[in-house]
């Protein structure tokens, strides 16, 4: 049996048809793999990404805003620990005016 040209034809057609869109698929996956487009996604997802938290940490401050105040409160005694230990300890106190800071350099110029 000799295959009839018609079946050839439809399956050379078909052929075609499929390396078009196998070379459709290989452009557009090429497309997306510019490292221009891989970033602008990583970018768009780390957008989306904070946002989410940002939306869930306001929504968890709002259903205990004590909890927050006080977590607010323990985060600004922490970066204020020094200024409130010198305020604790006495060291906030500044020189008399009358013996200021350059009295204090002449006495020591004077020691060494």
């Amino acid at each position: 049996m000799t295959p009839n040209r018609h079946d050839v034809a439809a399956a050379r057609s078909q052929a075609e048809a499929a390396k078009a869109r196998l070379f459709g698929t290989l452009a557009d996956v090429q497309q997306r793999m510019k490292p221009s487009n891989l970033a602008q996604d990583a970018v768009e997802s780390a957008a989306h990404g904070v946002a989410s938290v940002v939306r869930k940490g306001a929504e968890a401050a709002r259903s205990r805003p004590f909890a927050t105040a006080g977590v607010a409160a323990a985060i600004g005694l922490v970066m204020a620990r020094g200024w409130i230990g010198d305020i604790i300890g006495g060291r906030h106190e500044t020189p008399d005016a009358a013996t200021g800071l350059k009295d204090k350099s002449a006495a020591r110029a004077t020691k060494g």
